[in-house]
């Protein structure tokens, strides 16, 4: 049980940096085509609406960096608190704070709950639009 819970840790571990880098192609083999990624505050994205967000605000920073300050990880479970850090050739600069919860089945994210301050994210990048 605890190596597959260190396995868990470092397949999420290495998802954050994919997200980092809108690195699509890591992003879509760690997770899986039908997962849920719940946003606080938004709803339920599927992959392909995860991928597009994430390229759209994300993408066109210079600096991109997420640091991971505590990981915890049970069986399928693994929690992630972080900072990111990212900054803009518009002088915009997005840092919030997060908490993850990611599941897994064999080897692959079947699911997320994102936990973050909205008003931050808004004040950056304006009004975000609620899942469908």
């Amino acid at each position: 049980m605890f190596e597959q819970a260190e396995r868990n840790r470092a397949t999420v571990i290495r998802l954050m940096k994919a997200l980092d880098g809108c690195d699509e192609a890591a992003i879509r083999e760690i997770v899986a085509p039908d997962a849920g990624w719940w946003v606080l505050g938004v709803g339920t994205l599927d992959l392909d609406t995860l991928i597009a967000q994430t390229k759209a605000l994300l993408g066109i920073a210079r600096v991109a960096e997420t640091t991971i300050t505590g990981t915890t990880a049970e069986g399928d479970r693994v929690a992630v608190e972080s900072r990111g850090n990212f900054e803009f050739e518009d002088g915009r600069a997005y840092r919030n704070s997060y908490h993850h919860l990611f599941e897994l089945r064999d080897g692959r994210v079947t699911a997320v709950r994102e936990y973050l301050d909205l008003r931050v994210t808004e004040a950056t990048f304006g009004p975000m639009p609620t899942a469908a």
